[in-house]
C-alpha cells in the first residue's frame, strides 16, 4: 500500500475518491489554489489531509517516489497540469489522470511525461458520486509494470464484485478507451430505459405502475443499476407531485458518447444503438421537441414484450461497445481480454448488471467474437417481443430511437438479404470503384452501356 498519495482536483469524483483512498488508511496531501475550500474539505477527513495552496510546496512535501492523483477537467485543463508538474515532479514520479480525458490525449500525455522520465497512468473511473466513496470501477493504461504498492491501494480502493473491479491494460491510453467505450454503452442503456418509460407512459401507467415495472426486471434475469435507480426516481415525490414530472425533458451530455462515436468510424466498427442515444440527446435539445404528443396508445403492450424488448436493446448495444474495445485491441496490438473487462465492470460502475456475468460465461467459453451462441439464441427469441413493440411504437408515431436502432443492426447482422450488391454496382456505375462477383476475390470493373 501507498502511505501518503498527492491529489490535485477536488471536485465531487476527486473529494469522493480522496475520502476513499484515506479511508484505506492513505495520507492525502492536497493542492487546490483556494486555500478556504481545502480547509472546508478538510472537516470530512478523520485520518491525515494535509493542504497545500502552492504548487511547488505540493510537489516538494510528497515523499519519493512521489504519486500524484489528477482528479481535473479533461482536455486543456488536464494537459495544463501535467505540464506544469512535468518540470516540478522529477525522474521517478507517477502521475495518474483519473479524469474523463480522451485517450489519444492521454497516449500525448504520456509520450510527454515519458521524455521527462515521468510515469504516466491513465486511470479510467466509474460510479459516480457513491462509487468514487465506496468502490468505482477503476480502469488502468500504463505503458509499464504498475509497482505492487501502487496496485494494492488501487485494489483496495476499486470496488469489490467476486474480485476487485480493477481492470490493468496495457498502453497509456487503454484504460481511458475503455472508460469512453463504458460511457457509450451508458448512453445507450439509458435511452432504452427512457424510451421503455415512455411507452408505459403512453399505455398511461402511472409512475408507480412504471416503477414497479421496472423493479420487476430483477424476476426477469434483466436487472441493472440503471434500471434500479430508474425504479427509485420514479417514485420520488416533491409534496403531492412526482418530481420526474417537473423535470424538462432535455438531456445533455459532456462530450464522451460523441467520441465514442468518432472513434468507431475511425475503427470501422458499428455502433448503431450507442450513436442512436447520442442523436437522442442532441434532438432533445432541438427546439422542434418541445411540443410533444400527449396522446394514449390504443393497442396493449404486454409486460413481458417490454421487458424483452428493454433485454435486446441493451445486449445489441453492450455487443456493439465490446466489439469496438476488441477492434481496438487488435489495431493497437494490446490482447486486451473481453473476460478482463466485463470483470472490471461487474461492480462499482454505472453499467453493472448481471447481464455482465452471462456474457462474461459466454466470452470465456468463445474464441470467436461472433460465435455467442447464446447470447445471439437469446436475441433471436426475443425478437419477436421488441418487433410487437416497435410496431406499435411506429403506428403511433413515436420515436424510439435505441430500440429501433438495435432491432435493424441485429437484423442486418443475421440476414441473408443485404443490398449492398446495389450499392456497390452503384458506386462502379459512376466511379468505376469496381466490384467483385459472387463466389470470386477479384475486382472488377463492369461495363454498364
Amino acid at each position: 500500500m501507498l502511505k501518503e498519495i498527492g491529489l490535485i482536483g477536488l471536485g465531487v469524483m476527486g473529494k469522493n475518491i480522496a475520502l476513499n483512498l484515506s479511508d484505506n488508511g492513505v495520507t492525502i496531501k492536497a493542492f487546490n489554489n483556494s486555500e478556504k475550500k481545502l480547509n472546508t474539505i478538510k472537516k470530512e477527513f478523520k485520518n491525515d489531509f494535509i493542504p497545500f495552496n502552492n504548487l511547488e510546496e505540493f510537489v516538494e512535501n510528497l515523499e519519493n517516489p512521489k504519486t500524484i492523483l489528477l482528479m481535473v477537467p479533461s482536455g486543456d485543463a488536464t494537459r495544463e497540469i501535467i505540464e506544469k508538474l512535468g518540470s516540478l515532479l522529477g525522474e521517478g514520479g507517477t502521475i495518474i489522470d483519473g479524469g474523463n480525458s480522451f485517450y489519444l490525449d492521454s497516449i500525448e500525455n504520456g509520450e510527454y511525461l515519458k521524455k521527462n522520465s515521468i510515469k504516466f497512468i491513465g486511470m479510467g473511473v466509474s460510479g459516480g458520486e457513491d462509487g468514487a466513496r465506496n468502490g468505482p470501477a477503476l480502469m488502468v493504461g500504463s505503458e509499464t509494470s504498475i509497482e505492487s504498492s501502487l496496485l494494492d491501494t488501487l485494489k483496495n480502493t476499486a470496488a469489490k464484485a467476486e474480485v476487485e473491479c480493477l481492470g490493468v491494460y496495457q498502453g497509456p491510453g487503454t484504460g481511458h478507451f475503455i472508460k469512453m467505450v463504458h460511457n457509450g454503452i451508458e448512453y445507450a442503456e439509458m435511452q432504452s430505459i427512457a424510451e421503455i418509460y415512455l411507452i408505459l407512459k403512453k399505455l398511461n401507467k402511472t409512475n408507480k405502475e412504471i416503477s414497479s415495472f421496472f423493479s420487476s426486471q430483477s424476476e426477469n434475469n434483466n436487472s441493472s443499476y440503471l434500471i434500479e435507480i430508474t425504479s427509485k426516481i420514479l417514485q420520488k415525490k416533491d409534496g403531492d407531485e412526482f418530481v420526474i414530472d417537473q423535470i424538462k425533458p432535455v438531456a445533455q451530455n459532456k462530450g464522451t458518447g460523441r467520441l465514442t462515436i468518432q472513434t468507431s468510424l475511425d475503427l470501422d466498427v458499428s455502433i448503431p444503438s450507442i450513436s442512436a442515444a447520442y442523436d437522442a440527446r442532441l434532438q432533445s435539445n432541438s427546439q422542434y421537441t418541445t411540443k410533444t404528443s400527449k396522446e394514449s396508445i390504443s393497442e396493449d403492450i404486454s409486460s413481458k414484450d417490454l421487458s424483452e424488448a428493454l433485454y435486446f436493446s441493451r445486449v445489441s448495444s453492450m455487443i456493439q461497445g465490446l466489439e469496438l474495445i476488441s477492434k481496438f485491441s487488435e489495431s493497437e496490438n494490446h490482447e486486451i481480454s473481453i473476460v478482463e473487462v466485463l470483470e472490471n465492470w461487474r461492480g462499482g460502475c454505472i453499467i453493472r448488471s448481471n447481464l455482465l456475468l452471462d456474457l462474461k460465461k459466454e466470452f470465456s467459453e468463445n474464441n470467436s467474437f461472433y460465435s455467442l451462441d447464446n447470447v445471439f439464441n437469446n436475441l433471436q427469441q426475443n425478437r419477436t417481443a421488441i418487433s410487437k413493440v416497435l410496431q406499435v411504437t411506429i403506428k403511433n408515431n413515436f420515436s424510439t430511437p435505441v430500440l429501433s436502432a438495435s432491432f435493424n443492426w441485429f437484423n442486418n447482422l443475421t440476414s441473408v438479404d443485404n443490398p449492398s450488391n446495389l450499392i456497390q454496382a452503384q458506386r462502379d456505375f459512376f466511379g468505376r470503384h469496381k466490384v467483385q462477383l459472387v463466389d470470386s476475390s477479384i475486382d472488377i470493373n463492369i461495363d454498364w452501356d
